[in-house]
């Protein structure tokens, strides 16, 4: 069995490599998470959804 060493970021390396990062990703307690991204058309469709579900609870 092999083990997987963790490693931790400081917050200025951390923003170091947010800077010229590909993907979005999140800092906490020294861990970098990279996070889901989502294209424009499916911002504007949850949007449009979410607008539906406002007025047709009204």
């Amino acid at each position: 069995m092999q083990l997987i060493a963790k490693q931790y970021y400081t917050p200025e390396e951390y923003l170091e490599l947010e800077a010229t990062a590909e993907y979005k990703s999140e800092y906490i307690d020294g861990q970098i998470i990279h996070k889901a991204g989502a294209s424009i058309n499916h911002n504007r469709i949850t949007g449009n959804f979410c607008a539906t579900l406002h007025f047709g609870f009204r």
